[in-house]
């Protein structure tokens, strides 16, 4: 029997074979979003940026006295690296509630074959999949970041210090992207390991728990040595915000300014290794 006698309407349009990565990106969007798991994740992940949102308005009501007053400071980096680190989580269930299947599920349903039977190759599939994810923990965490920087930005433009929280933001908004493109690394690479997406789920939420347990055990056991930061992202992001932020503590000499650098960009790096380890021996792919 053929196709045609089951109502298949064969596509007659045109067929565009460049930038397939972003069709795949867009159409796996596209469909987490389907989800009402994902609306309301990530919808529940945008209480984060409102509270902060409602902080912001409360500090420009306390410098505004004791500016009037005098004894106002200059911005720190504070309000930054904490928003960064509050986000680490919200982006965390975002990717348990969908991201974890991006790759496992492929395997396990056998559609790999089907994306490559159309004119594709290896790096537009896995390209696609890692910007579906970057663009889902956008949505989290980098457009609430930009919103709130300009709000904070909006509320010191008539002060002296209007250019220094713009820069403070600008670099803020690009750590926000950084964090949101390792994490989204991870956590295709943790799915590119086995096509079960709860052994996938079961090993994100151990990236994130685990290191923040050892993180917690090196710091009590060293006496608050400022190296067992580098053992969760959370502290890394305080090390990273110490190094390019202004404002706040100085960065602890006891650790090599680079560390922060190496370990962050590590965890993205193993992410992308795995999974073009994955895609690199998928058989019977051109």
């Amino acid at each position: 029997m053929s196709i045609r006698d089951q109502q298949y309407t064969r596509y007659e349009g045109p067929i565009v074979e460049r930038f397939a990565w972003w069709t795949i990106a867009w159409i796996s969007l596209r469909t987490y979003w389907r989800f009402w798991r994902t609306k309301l994740v990530v919808l529940g992940s945008w209480l984060v940026p409102l509270i902060f949102g409602v902080l912001i308005v409360g500090e420009y009501a306390m410098r505004s006295q004791l500016g009037q007053m005098g004894a106002a400071e200059a911005p720190g980096r504070g309000p930054v690296v904490i928003f960064l680190q509050f986000e680490v989580f919200a982006l965390a269930l975002v990717y348990v509630a969908n991201g974890c299947g991006i790759i496992s599920d492929d395997l396990r349903h056998r559609t790999v074959q089907l994306y490559f039977s159309k004119p594709i190759s290896r790096f537009d599939y896995a390209f696609g999949k890692f910007l579906c994810l970057f663009l889902l923990g956008a949505l989290t965490t980098i457009a609430p970041a930009i919103l709130l920087s300009a709000l904070r930005v909006a509320f010191f433009a008539s002060t002296e210090y209007a250019g220094q929280v713009a820069a403070l933001h600008a670099v803020g908004v690009l750590m926000s992207a950084g964090l949101v493109a390792v994490m989204s690394a991870m956590v295709v690479g943790l799915s590119s390991l086995t096509n079960r997406t709860g052994y996938a789920v079961l090993g994100w939420l151990g990236a994130i728990i685990v290191p923040l347990i050892l993180h917690a055990i090196f710091g009590t056991v060293s006496g608050g040595h400022a190296a067992a930061a580098l053992f969760s992202l959370t502290g890394n992001l305080t090390l990273l915000g110490q190094a390019l932020l202004a404002g706040g503590p100085e960065f602890p000499e006891t650790v090599p300014m680079w560390a922060p650098f190496i370990v962050t960009l590590g965890l993205g790096g193993a992410g992308i290794a795995a999974l073009g380890r994955r895609v690199s021996r998928l058989e019977g792919i051109a």
